[in-house]
């Protein structure tokens, strides 16, 4: 029979998991394994990639021949962003890495603890539907074009959360933007004269993964390479499966003669400026309920994104688009951490809904959509920008870290 692991290893192998689970970057998630595993008395190796997670454990008191510990080897399946759960478990280590409770204490907490999904699925679909239409309007679209991304959203939003194993392993976003796109062309054929592919991008802004691809980007500027170049592998093939996905609506909307270029018998009206602001609350909700932000911390997330998208105006008015989001991410990585320092707490609930609306996802859509429907036209200047603004955007992210450093674990 076995001897059983140390209690300190069973508590860092399941935190590990859970931890792994609820989409905390490599980085982040090995800086706090590594600082709770100091504080329990273990040097530990750490090394976290998108589907699995390495750990490794040697005794401080460097006896490890008598005391041999097996390396730790856990299989996962791909992440997603719950930083509800990721509160709950940076509270359980810092607790623990500040000596408020023990190990014992802490296994226990996080033993009977059970990850959750904070919101309803009506409310999640509500909220699919919102984004759709509030990046309609942030994208100067008609009244018709942010309806029809708001319903479009919310039915792929209905689709994706329903959608069986099977079809999350394969295509599911390529199906997903097949539907939106014929759904999207079939109500422009009712109500003429939308920019079909502004609302379809609109519509499936929740599945492009700028997010994604920041923290790729993120993880490789800070030397976590597996990591990193898998989650950048995967966003990308994210982008080309959505791109597919509009390739074959496209060419399906075709055999029944519907074109993107259908004129409206008057041109359609558009909401006024003053209306991205209210948009811009709606997409700050929206984002902290897909998020699964606690309800206590539910400002917080908000707070960041208007405060970020605020900056960001302001940069670009200073000094361009590429100012702005530099301007903006290195305010929002300060405030995270600085967050992080008073109220020991992850920065994540700053950071992450702080440059949601800032992530040069949509322009890589474009640029791979056009690569797919025109044969590539643009596709260098359109390539181009998206580099540039994702350059500016962990720039800023790394600036703002050097400027002030994370918590320790953070």
């Amino acid at each position: 029979m076995s001897n059983q692991l140390p209690l300190e290893v069973r508590f860092l192998k399941r935190f590990a998991r859970q931890l792994h689970a609820a989409g905390v970057p490599a980085h982040q998630f090995e800086r706090m394994i590594t600082a709770l595993a100091d504080k329990l008395g273990f040097n530990c190796q750490a090394l976290s990639a998108p589907t699995s997670i390495f750990l490794s454990f040697h005794y401080q008191d460097d006896d490890d021949d008598s005391r041999p510990i097996p390396m730790q080897l856990d299989r996962m399946s791909s992440p997603s962003i719950n930083l509800g759960n990721t509160a709950e478990l940076y509270h359980i280590g810092n607790c623990l890495i500040d000596g408020e409770v023990g190990v014992e204490d802490a296994y226990a907490q996080l033993r009977d603890w059970q990850p959750e999904q904070l919101y309803p699925l009506w409310l999640q679909i509500i909220c699919w539907g919102l984004t759709g239409g509030t990046v309609a309007v942030m994208l100067s679209a008609s009244w018709v074009g942010i309806a029809a991304a708001s319903l479009t959203g919310a039915l792929i939003g209905l689709l994706v959360t329903q959608a069986g194993d099977a079809l999350r392993e394969g295509g599911l976003e390529a199906i997903a933007a097949l539907f939106s796109t014929f759904l999207v062309f079939a109500l422009n054929r009712f109500v003429p004269g939308m920019d079909v592919f502004v609302v379809i991008m609109s519509s499936l802004i929740v599945l492009i993964p700028g997010l994604g691809l920041t923290t790729a980007v993120v993880e490789l500027s800070t030397d976590h390479l597996a990591s990193g170049s898998a989650r950048l592998s995967g966003a990308m093939i994210t982008l080309l499966k959505l791109s597919l996905g509009v390739l074959i609506g496209t060419v399906i909307v075709g055999w029944f003669g519907w074109t993107a270029g259908t004129e409206a018998a008057s041109p359609l009206s558009t909401p006024p400026d003053w209306f991205r602001w209210p948009a811009l609350l709606a997409a700050a909700f929206s984002f902290a309920v897909l998020f699964s932000v606690r309800r206590k911390d539910f400002h917080i997330a908000m707070l960041a994104a208007i405060f970020s998208y605020l900056v960001s105006r302001a940069g670009v008015a200073a000094g361009g688009l590429e100012f702005g989001v530099l301007l903006a991410s290195m305010s929002i990585a300060v405030l995270a951490n600085l967050y992080g320092r008073i109220y020991k707490q992850t920065g994540n609930l700053v950071r992450i809904p702080g440059i949601i609306l800032l992530v040069p996802g949509t322009i890589g859509y474009h640029g791979a959509t056009a690569l797919f429907l025109d044969g590539g036209a643009d596709l260098t200047d359109t390539t181009m920008l998206a580099v540039r603004l994702l350059i500016a955007l962990v720039g800023g992210l790394l600036f703002g870290n050097t400027l002030l450093p994370p918590r320790r674990g953070h």
